[in-house]
């Protein structure tokens, strides 16, 4: 579960600016914990496209599934990234570059029978009858398969199973958080159980106390 460090942005400012071999070892040292994560949550994917025809190509396109591609797209940041809508932003985390990466660690998180196929409706055209989609949004698939979203979630299931890595707080209300669920990072990052989490919060906490003796500051 991300945890909340206050001034870390400001910290990694002042070790770049006054003790920048401490800033590099300190990325070093983040890197070295985040590799196992990273290498752990490659595992989890399969070796073959669950489905034959996301494994063909030109079927999806840039989203067609690759083995090699979707290992490869799994990877550590140690540096800063863009706050986001609620101005926070992350000082190490890992993350998957591959659309196909992306698809096979959260299908199924939001909708667990798979998207909902577009409607149909029945056209009459004289000698013949013909089908067609009365919707192409983002939230409806277009097979002509109705059970299309199940059987794609279940074929994925069926190589991995979701694990949610959100750790309830005691006496935490509200309704837990799905952002964590997943098959390959979240998975991983679930079956740590936190103990890289608090390593990378001990290296920042480190790095800060030896900051601090370096420029004087007690």
């Amino acid at each position: 579960m991300p945890t909340e460090v206050k001034g870390g942005i400001a910290l990694r400012k002042a070790l770049k600016k006054f003790t920048p071999d401490l800033a590099k070892e300190t990325q070093k040292e983040i890197a070295l914990l985040l590799k196992p994560v990273t290498s752990k949550a490659r595992g989890f994917i399969p070796s073959t496209a669950p489905l034959s025809g996301w494994g063909k190509e030109g079927n999806w396109g840039s989203r067609g599934f690759s083995t090699s591609a979707a290992k490869s797209g799994i990877g550590y940041k140690t540096t800063p990234s863009k706050p986001n809508r609620n101005g926070f932003t992350a000082l190490a985390r890992i993350v998957n570059a591959s659309a196909a990466g992306v698809i096979y660690e959260w299908a199924g998180r939001v909708n667990p029978q798979g998207r909902p196929q577009a409607k149909r409706k029945e056209v009459s055209i004289p000698g013949m009858n013909s089908v067609y989609s009365t919707s192409t949004g983002k939230n409806f698939g277009k097979s002509n398969n109705p059970n299309a979203g199940q059987q794609f979630v279940d074929a994925i299931e069926a190589t991995g199973t979701m694990k949610n890595a959100y750790k309830r707080e005691t006496g935490q209300a509200g309704r837990a958080s799905r952002k964590m669920k997943g098959r390959a990072i979240f998975r991983a990052w679930a079956e740590d159980q936190g103990k890289t989490n608090a390593a990378v919060i001990k290296a920042i906490e480190t790095s800060r106390d030896k900051f601090n003796k370096a420029v004087g500051y007690n």
